[in-house]
């Protein structure tokens, strides 16, 4: 009778064995999952933004920014220009030339 008690108690120490390693397999599996989840929605998140990019450089180009850009310059410059004239740092022959190429660029 303890040789059989015995063996039930090994028998269900392995099985107690086996569970507890099915139940680690299936917590690893369940991460794996939830990992696998994650990353789904990261990569649909880029797909999303690059989607957006996309149609972003279709409205606008590069030559399209460069020429806003030189724009800007352009209008950094006359204001530059225009708050020397109103500093009175300027001579008069500046301000002739100042006042020509002004004439020139609102024609």
């Amino acid at each position: 009778k303890a040789m059989l008690l015995l063996k039930k108690k090994r028998y269900q120490e392995q099985l107690l064995d086996k569970t507890e390693n099915q139940i680690s397999n299936l917590e690893r599996m369940v991460q794996d999952i939830e990992f696998t989840q994650i990353e789904m929605k990261v990569i649909e998140g880029l797909k999303i933004g690059n989607e957006c990019l996309n149609k972003m450089h279709q409205v606008m180009s590069i030559e399209e920014v460069e020429r806003i850009i030189g724009e800007t310059q352009d209008a950094v410059e006359y204001q530059r220009q225009i708050d020397e004239l109103l500093a009175g740092s300027l001579t008069e022959e500046d301000e002739d030339a100042i006042l020509e190429e002004l004439n020139t660029i609102t024609q």
